[in-house]
């Protein structure tokens, strides 16, 4: 089993295989150009001619063609507008027009600046004892002495009467409605304020 030479087979040859022996024809090798056996692969396909020119022509239909403008008459050069705007006319205007508005707006009165009795009520409330006390605490100082007047030395009352009376004016009536809505409903605030709402004239 082991004795036996080993035999090396012998190369093939295209005189034994005939069918490689076509197929190396029809293979060219490396470096080699390919004959003309196959003239309808590898013929490339004819260069357009000069006249039809080189990239894709465009036909646009009539309807979607666009008239070219008609030729404008020539003219000569367009003079320039000469006129001089008087600015300073229009300001003067507007600064005189400012001025007028101003003087009417500060004769109009502010509705909801303190009446007098409260200005003068404040003011005493200064050298007050009992009114600094209640003021100390927080409360409004505009609302302390109108209700210092009403119900005097009454921690309950005053804090009642400056707490509906600061929320009323928050509401936009004015100082002498809150006082009187909230001295005819007992500081009830509610009240004060349906009463406020059926009397437009407050």
């Amino acid at each position: 089993m082991y004795g036996r030479p080993a035999t090396t087979a012998p190369p093939l040859s295209s005189h034994h295989h005939p069918m490689y022996g076509q197929a190396s024809s029809l293979y060219p090798r490396v470096g080699q150009h390919s004959g003309g056996n196959f003239p309808g692969l590898f013929n490339p396909t004819p260069s357009p001619s000069s006249t039809t020119g080189i990239g894709i022509r465009v036909a646009i239909k009539q309807e979607y063609q666009i008239t070219p403008p008609p030729p404008l008459a020539p003219q000569g050069d367009v003079p320039q507008c000469t006129f001089q705007f008087d600015f300073d006319l229009e300001k003067k205007i507007l600064a005189e027009a400012d001025q007028k508005e101003s003087q009417i707006w500060s004769r109009l009165p502010l509705e909801n600046l303190p009446s007098r009795g409260s200005d003068q009520a404040s003011k005493a409330s200064s050298g007050d004892p009992v009114m600094n006390k209640y003021i100390a605490f927080g409360l409004n100082r505009e609302a302390v002495p109108l209700a210092v007047a009403n119900y005097g030395d009454n921690p309950n009352k005053v804090t009642e009467f400056a707490d509906g009376y600061t929320y009323l004016k928050e509401m936009g009536f004015s100082s002498n409605s809150a006082a009187d809505a909230l001295l005819m409903n007992d500081n009830d605030t509610n009240k004060a304020i349906q009463h406020l709402l059926n009397n437009p004239s407050y």
